[in-house]
């Protein structure tokens, strides 16, 4: 009869066997262990190694650890295995064995780990380049099958895909830009389609957009944009492709790839008349000359697709002189009025909100320090008016410059515009030129704050009276505008009414979807 072991097998692995084993009759020698791989023996191994753990357990003095470790081909990779730790003589089996070893199904760290070896092996150039081939062509199968996963294309969704490309992940803190296609992006999924987004540079963070049901190819997943409509040939009913650059890049094979889908060109707005206004103002002919390249653009890109996305009724004019006006779609974004509870007579001065990466923006801002805040001052409003700067990316010259004018805050980014018109009576927005809807002037009306705006801010949003009233092109009307609604409450409340109702009748989510779904046209 065998004398009895006592010990315990802790943990198997395809690396590894880890436990101990001592001998009842004789406790304080060595047992010398075989482990065995269905029925066949694949090594030996003494059970000598201290472990605290045995002395604090009390079994003698501790040293009746083992570790074995599998020598390669030891185990089949394919298929089940049983293994067996054994006393070497007598065969009699340590506690816990035999134990039943799958085959490899998971990439666990184990796993990982003897790949991670495999690897580290020093090699000459040759197998180093068989072992890169492999490892390419595994990538590949594998982002295919990412490409093919649920998620991507669900069996059981029935619903027809969009794409929908821009440059970048849209992110709410951004722009106007990013507000409204994400606007747009809701949008096409209340109307029934499933949306997959896909940013140029094929990075960014897709929490908040997966959270609410959009799949993001991102790399490295997808490489390209370019993959990404290859990966899913045929796949999408529509793709909408965000910006000129955009809209330049990749229609053609949308057109390749997608056979079937309906292409959609958003403008964002027309680069081409911003840039021209620039040139005027600026008086630069290379300007000119490269308004002149971006108005061809445009055109080309509004002419290869089969709808066209504009936020401004006065571009919508300008594409509708140049392609079939029916292919012209006026699609706003969605806008939540969010008034503000602080009491007019709590509040006081105006504000100015803006990226200053923008070259506009910077502009209006330095027009308002240099040539709107001297007249407010000259009709007798001094520092008791502040005027609040507020916006990301803030140059250092704009700073010192408010710093020398009394009154003039520079509040910078603001991580909530509510912050804001909370304490200010009304905005403005003396744009010298531009393109497209401003979005700062939509969420001012919607904090229930009048805006005061130049002609280039206010346009292509068609604003009724009383807000139509407070559009100016001078210095001095803009200060006449701004010291009007400063000091007449009533005058104040009724434009900040006028502006509720604007941003529930043409910015709700209902009139997004009926002229989203004009552009999308009937789902296929």
């Amino acid at each position: 009869m065998p004398v009895a072991l006592r010990g315990h097998v802790d943990r198997l692995s395809r690396r590894q066997v880890i436990g101990w084993a001592r001998d009842e009759a004789a406790p304080d020698s060595t047992v010398a262990l075989v482990v065995v791989v269905d029925g066949r023996a694949v090594g030996r191994c003494l059970a000598d190694r201290p472990r605290d753990d045995l002395v604090a357990a009390g079994e003698g003095h501790g040293r009746h650890g083992f570790d074995f470790a599998f020598p390669d081909g030891a185990l089949p990779a394919l298929a089940r295995c049983t293994v067996s730790v054994r006393r070497d003589g007598d065969g009699a089996v340590v506690p816990g064995s035999p134990l039943v070893l799958d085959p490899i199904t998971t990439f666990d760290a184990d796993l990982r780990g003897r790949l991670s070896l495999a690897l580290a092996e020093p090699v000459d150039a040759a197998e180093r380049a068989r072992r890169l081939a492999f490892l390419m062509e595994e990538v590949q199968r594998l982002r295919q099958a990412a490409a093919d996963e649920p998620g991507a294309t669900r069996d059981s969704d029935t619903r027809p895909r969009a794409l929908v490309i821009d440059a970048t992940l849209p992110a709410t803190t951004r722009d106007a830009g990013s507000n409204a296609i994400l606007s747009q992006v809701r949008s096409l999924q209340r109307l029934g389609y499933a949306v997959t987004f896909a940013p140029v540079d094929m990075v960014g963070d897709a929490e908040t957009l997966e959270a609410h049901g959009v799949r993001c190819c991102l790399s490295p997943w997808y490489a390209t944009v370019e993959e990404v409509l290859r990966r899913h040939a045929g796949a999408f009913a529509l793709v909408y492709l965000h910006r000129v650059d955009t809209a330049g890049r990749y229609a053609q094979l949308v057109r390749d790839t997608q056979r079937h889908a309906r292409l959609v060109y958003g403008v964002a707005d027309l680069h081409h008349l911003r840039t021209a206004r620039q040139a005027e103002v600026e008086g630069r002919a290379d300007l000119a000359a490269y308004a002149d390249h971006l108005r061809f653009l445009e055109l080309h890109a509004a002419r290869a697709s089969d709808a066209v996305i504009t936020h401004s009724t006065y571009e919508a004019e300008i594409l509708g002189a140049h392609i079939p006006r029916e292919r012209v779609h006026v699609v706003p974004w969605a806008v939540d009025p969010r008034p503000t509870a602080v009491p007019f007579a709590a509040r006081r001065g105006l504000a100015f909100v803006g990226g200053y990466g923008h070259r506009p923006n910077l502009d209006a801002a330095l027009f308002l320090i240099e040539s709107v805040v001297p007249e407010l001052t000259a009709r007798g409003a001094g520092a008791e008016l502040p005027c609040l700067l507020a916006g990301s990316v803030m140059p250092e010259r704009l700073r010192e410059l408010a710093a020398v004018r009394p009154g003039v805050e520079p509040v910078g980014w603001v991580p909530d515009l509510a912050l804001l018109f909370d304490r200010v009576r009304l905005s403005v927005a003396p744009l010298a030129y531009g393109a497209g809807v401003k979005g700062k002037v939509l969420d001012s009306l919607a904090a229930g704050v009048p805006c005061v705006c130049t002609p280039a801010a206010a346009e292509g949003l068609d604003l009724p009276e009383p807000l139509a009233g407070l559009v100016a092109d001078t210095p001095a009307g803009l200060a006449q505008a701004i010291l009007a609604l400063h000091e007449d409450e009533a005058l104040n409340r009724a434009c900040a009414a006028a502006g509720l109702a604007y941003i529930v009748s043409m910015n709700g989510e209902g009139r997004v979807d009926a002229r989203m779904q004009a552009a999308a046209g009937a789902l296929r």
